[in-house]
């Protein structure tokens, strides 16, 4: 009977065992992390605080959650949720690797607004083979793009305005010109933010909603956001309102409007609700967390 018993636990152990290791090559693997991740269990790690292992758990099922555990319905902002949550969880670095290559390669150009919103994230030292590579593509893409771009082409085939398709695209690149290049030069970068932030409050002042998708198109519907990101609170407070009317109207993804709002928590409490500010500051708890996804309606 014990020899029975010893054989059944091996078995299970040898089981659990093939199962992980089978999870774990999933994860490591671009092609079948979607899969995978929707039945990760994460484990707490040394050196992953308590708070931490339980926001990076959140993370996990708020994807889960949005995606209704349907792999086809994970999109690159996943994807750079789930990097982040690696990040936090200190998952090895091939699991790390295979996140954010399927956010970038699913749409490069979302996960660029994200870095040059929120910074590198500490993957420029976690996985620099291939984030730098398109990090260095994402900080040259505004002086390549604005040579080969033409506003009357983009204008007509979307059936939008050419003349606030110029103006945008003048804010978008502005935004950039300096921030994506380390160090940044702030001496020059400032005067170009302090321009947009007027030239924002302009565009308002004449349209009365925010300039997304409807009025420019998929290429800039994050811009306006862009700029009210990289404000001075007030600013930032002035058009939260703006920005959820944008989320809940389809203009603007929910991504940004969470990264709005921790940035003015973070400014004006020292913590932040979703992580997206580093892990360097404090997340709120659960119940602060739960009241600010009731009022602003998130996933």
């Amino acid at each position: 009977m014990k020899k029975s018993v010893a054989f059944f636990c091996v078995l299970l152990m040898a089981i659990i065992k093939g199962y992980s290791q089978s999870n774990t090559d999933q994860l490591a693997n671009e092609q079948s992390i979607g899969s995978a991740i929707l039945t990760f269990v994460p484990v707490q790690r040394e050196g992953v605080t308590e708070q931490r292992f339980h926001y990076a758990q959140q993370i996990l099922n708020d994807t889960k959650s949005a995606s209704k555990n349907d792999v086809q319905n994970l999109i690159a902002a996943d994807y750079w949720n789930i990097t982040t949550a690696f990040v936090i969880l200190k998952e090895p670095k091939s699991h790390i690797q295979a996140a954010f290559d399927k956010a970038i390669h699913l749409d490069g150009a979302t996960i660029c607004s994200y870095i040059k919103a929120m910074g590198t994230s500490g993957l420029d030292k976690l996985i620099p083979e291939s984030f730098l590579p398109f990090y260095s593509n994402c900080a040259q893409s505004s002086t390549v793009e604005s040579s080969k771009f033409n506003i009357t082409d983009y204008a007509g085939n979307n059936k939008l305005n050419p003349s606030l398709v110029s103006v945008i695209n003048t804010i978008q690149l502005n935004d950039v010109q300096f921030r994506m290049v380390q160090p940044v030069d702030w001496t020059k970068q400032r005067p170009l933010d302090e321009r947009n932030q007027q030239l924002i409050d302009s565009l308002f002042n004449v349209y009365q909603t925010y300039i997304g998708k409807s009025l420019v198109g998929k290429q800039f519907e994050a811009t306006m956001w862009l700029v009210v990101q990289h404000a001075p609170l007030e600013m930032m407070e002035r058009y939260l309102p703006i920005i959820v009317a944008a989320v809940n109207q389809k203009q603007l993804e929910e991504v940004p409007l969470k990264m709005l709002i921790d940035r003015i928590y973070w400014l004006k409490y020292n913590y932040q609700i979703f992580g997206s500010q580093g892990s360097q500051i404090k997340v709120a708890d659960d119940k602060i967390r739960n009241e600010i996804i009731k009022k602003y309606n998130l996933n």
